[in-house]
């Protein structure tokens, strides 16, 4: 029987289960095997099936954004000039947060913590740790993190109840036991210590149900229940300042038992369950309806889906992205360019991007000529 890993409520049957024995991974890593997702009325937890040998995976195979040091995620495009995701982390946590004065602070599951290394440029007065499950960021941390504040897979003895705050930037969706998790966080600060931290949420963007490496799809209840379970205040919870995203604030007090605060989401669960049930037969009804060389707009996890749902993956010549650091490289064997290196031999597009912004992004582009155009 499944339990929820949030309140410890046994589950029903699954709310999903991928048609085809296929996964996809946050990194576009296409996987064999069936996702399958539980939904907790109790709480209003939505969680997945771990892959097999999880810990294995981000310690060796999990490597993101490390081609190079400046390598970033694109948070917003504008007239003005790109937006990466770092840049905004940071603007967001000086204004959620009072950081004291010569604070001691760490990144939990903090990959190559550029959030935390542009944070110290403008707070010299910082003292940056860090903590992940491998060894592949050593060379970042390196440039700005003491080696003593540096800690791979196992906490020092000596940490505990030594930060005046812990940050983590999207790590909690990953891991197998969230409340081992948070209870470490609680070990490890100070009492009345910071915690800040975001993770992905799912009502803002329903491709995280389906994210087979996300075990964890949060909701605002699930949240509050899982922290004043291992002993934190929660001061807010906000779904406004980060795009797609829960930014949450809490602060280290004497556990006390979580109240059930019961589930208002059940419904836009079983939504997002038939969406993503439905969605591949979408793709292959527009593909049979066309014919000729297509592009995919979008290469993060939408746009790998869209692929993987075709019959013909062979008509899609190139996906189209904004981000200057994914051009010129690679996704499913083909060429990643910007949207204005769209092939003229090119009459098809589908769209991958997170459906509740797709269609603004795709109006404020001119291609200068008629597209069949996908949405998902």
């Amino acid at each position: 029987m499944e339990i929820c890993c949030v309140c410890q409520q046994p589950l029903d049957a699954p709310v999903f289960e991928s048609n085809a024995a296929v996964s996809i991974t946050s990194l576009c890593q296409v996987l064999e095997g069936h996702t399958r997702v539980w939904h907790c009325a109790y709480c209003g937890h939505t969680q997945t099936t771990p892959l097999p040998s999880l810990e294995k995976f981000y310690a060796e195979d999990y490597h993101i954004l490390i081609n190079s040091e400046e390598e970033d995620q694109l948070y917003a495009a504008r007239e003005g000039g790109n937006i990466y995701r770092t840049e905004h982390q940071v603007a967001t946590l000086l204004d959620k947060c009072n950081i004291p004065k010569g604070a001691q602070l760490l990144d939990y599951g903090c990959g190559k913590a550029s959030t935390l290394k542009a944070l110290c440029v403008q707070r010299e007065d910082i003292v940056p740790h860090v903590f992940d499950v491998g060894e592949q960021y050593r060379q970042f941390w390196d440039t700005f993190v003491p080696a003593e504040n540096q800690a791979v897979n196992v906490f020092p003895e000596e940490w505990s109840s030594r930060f005046d705050g812990i940050v983590s930037f999207f790590a909690l969706e990953h891991v197998a036991d969230p409340r081992a998790f948070v209870t470490k966080v609680h070990h490890l600060l100070k009492e009345e210590g910071m915690f800040y931290f975001l993770v992905p949420n799912p009502y803002a963007n329903t491709a995280d149900l389906v994210v087979c490496d996300h075990v964890n799809h949060f909701s605002e209840s699930s949240l509050r229940c899982l922290l004043a379970g291992v002993g934190f205040e929660v001061k807010s919870i906000d779904s406004s300042v980060h795009n797609s995203a829960w930014v949450i604030l809490a602060e280290k007090r004497d556990p006390v038992k979580p109240k059930k605060v019961g589930s208002s989401v059940d419904g836009e669960v079983e939504q997002m369950a038939v969406y993503w049930s439905e969605f591949g037969d979408r793709v292959r009804s527009f593909e049979r309806s066309t014919e000729g060389e297509s592009a995919i707009y979008g290469s993060g996890f939408y746009g790998t889906y869209v692929n993987v749902c075709l019959e013909d993956p062979e008509q899609v010549v190139c996906f189209l992205d904004q981000n200057p650091h994914r051009q010129r490289q690679e996704l499913m064997g083909k060429p990643i360019i910007a949207p204005d290196a769209l092939p003229e031999s090119v009459g098809r597009l589908y769209v991958g991007l997170n459906p509740g912004v797709a269609r603004e992004v795709l109006d404020a582009l001119d291609w200068g000529r008629e597209l069949e155009v996908f949405y998902p």
